[in-house]
C-alpha cells in the first residue's frame, strides 16, 4: 500500500465531535455577543476560530505517547512477518517484549532474539494450547519489567488463514480457524486481563477488513474475524470502568494477504478440500471451477511484496499512544470506499458493485 493511501481515516471520528460542538458554540456565542452589542464578528469567523483551537487540542492529545520504561507487551504469532516486525519495532522503542512463537526454538525466533535487546523474551506459545497459555502467563508474571505491577499490552496477532466455499471446507478446518482466530483471542484476553487492569493497559486485536465485509470463498476467515470484531466491541464497553483500552487494527485484505498465504499453504489446503469433498459436490462444482477459484488466490502469493509499514505503524500507535483510537484501518482508498458502501448504502447496491 502506497503511503498516499495512508489517509488518516480513523481521525475523522475523533475530529467530528469537536467540529460539531464548535459549530453549536459559535452560533450560541455569536447570538449572545450580537444581542449585547459587544461584537459584530460573524458566526462563521467564530466557528473557524473554535475549530482551529479544538482541533489543535485534539491533535495534541492524539499524538501523546506513553513512556516505554517499565512496560511489558505480549505479542502472539511472532512467526508471522507482522508479529515479528512489530516485536522488533516495539523493542527498539524501549518496551519489554514477550514474543510468542509456535516454536520458540525456530530459526526466526533465534534471529529475533539476536537482533533485539536483552529486554526481549521468547515464549513458547501455541495460542490453541491451554497449557502453553497458562505457562506464558506464569512466565510473564515472574518476569515483569522492574517496577511494573502488570502487563501494559496484549497484542493478539496470531492468525490462521483458510479459504474455500462453505460446502468444500472440511469441518476440521473450520474448527482450526475458530480456535486460532477467535477462541484463542478470547482465552488469552481472559487470562491476561488481571495483569492489564493493574496497569490500565490495553488489548490490541489484529482483525481484517474481512471482519466487516463478507467475501465469498473466505467464509471461515470472515466468520471468525466478524466474531473478533464483536468480541472486541463488547470488551471495550466492559473495560471502560477499569481504564483498559480495547483497540482493533483492521488491515486491508490485500495489505496482509501474502503474509498468510504461500504457494505451499494454497496447494495443501486445496488438496485437502478436493480429497474430502463429497463425490456429489465434485460433480456439481466441477474440477475446472474448483481450480479457477484456487488460482484466483495466487494474487497473494505471486503478486509484489506487500508494504507492511502502515499495519506496523497502526499496531505501534495502538500500543504507544496515550489515548489510542478504538479502531485503526490501514487500508487502501478502494477498500475504504467499499466499507462505506457496505455500511451506508442499501445492500442491493453493494451486491451490484462488489459481488
Amino acid at each position: 500500500m502506497a503511503r498516499g493511501d495512508e489517509v488518516p481515516w480513523d481521525l475523522v471520528d475523533r475530529c467530528l465531535l469537536p467540529v460539531l460542538f464548535s459549530h453549536a458554540a459559535a452560533v450560541i456565542l455569536s447570538t449572545i455577543l450580537n444581542t449585547l452589542g459587544l461584537s459584530k464578528i460573524s458566526t462563521f469567523a467564530i466557528f473557524l476560530w473554535l475549530v482551529a483551537i479544538s482541533l489543535a487540542i485534539v491533535f495534541f492529545y492524539h499524538n501523546l505517547k506513553v513512556s516505554a520504561a517499565g512496560k511489558g507487551i505480549l505479542i502472539t504469532g511472532c512467526e508471522s512477518p507482522i508479529g515479528y516486525t512489530t516485536a522488533r519495532r516495539l523493542d527498539e522503542q524501549g518496551f519489554t517484549v514477550y514474543a510468542g512463537f509456535l516454536n520458540k526454538d525456530s530459526d526466526d525466533a533465534k534471529k529475533l532474539k539476536e537482533e533485539s535487546s536483552g529486554r526481549l523474551h521468547l515464549l513458547q506459545l501455541d495460542v490453541t494450547s491451554e497449557k502453553e497459555i497458562q505457562a506464558a502467563a506464569e512466565y510473564v508474571k515472574q518476569n515483569l519489567p522492574p517496577g511494573a505491577t502488570g502487563l501494559w499490552a496484549l497484542v493478539n496477532n496470531a492468525t490462521w488463514a483458510s479459504f474455500g466455499e462453505v460446502e468444500w471446507v472440511p469441518f476440521a478446518v473450520l474448527k482450526k480457524a475458530a480456535d486460532v482466530n477467535l477462541l484463542s483471542v478470547i482465552r488469552l484476553t481472559q487470562v491476561f486481563l488481571p495483569l492489564l487492569r493493574k496497569t490500565k493497559g490495553r488489548v490490541v486485536n489484529l482483525v481484517s477488513i474481512l471482519g466487516r465485509i463478507a467475501s465469498p470463498f473466505r467464509s471461515a476467515y470472515c466468520t471468525t474475524k466478524f466474531g473478533v470484531e464483536a468480541f472486541s466491541e463488547c470488551l471495550r464497553l466492559e473495560m471502560r470502568r477499569w481504564g483498559v483500552d480495547v483497540v482493533v487494527v483492521e488491515p486491508g485484505d490485500y495489505t496482509t494477504g501474502n503474509t498468510w498465504f504461500t504457494n505451499d499453504t494454497l496447494l495443501e489446503q486445496a488438496r485437502l478440500m478436493w480429497k474430502t469433498m463429497s463425490e456429489e459436490a465434485r460433480k456439481e462444482y466441477g474440477e475446472d471451477y474448483f481450480e479457477q477459484k484456487v488460482r484466483a488466490l495466487e494474487t497473494y502469493t505471486k503478486g509484489p511484496a506487500t508494504d507492511l509499514g502502515p499495519v506496523i505503524r497502526a499496531l505501534s500507535d495502538a500500543v504507544t499512544r496515550t489515548f489510542p483510537l478504538p479502531r485503526y484501518t490501514p487500508i487502501t482508498r478502494a477498500e475504504k470506499i467499499q466499507i462505506l458502501v457496505a455500511d451506508h448504502l442499501p445492500r442491493s447496491v453493494y451486491d451490484i458493485l462488489y459481488t
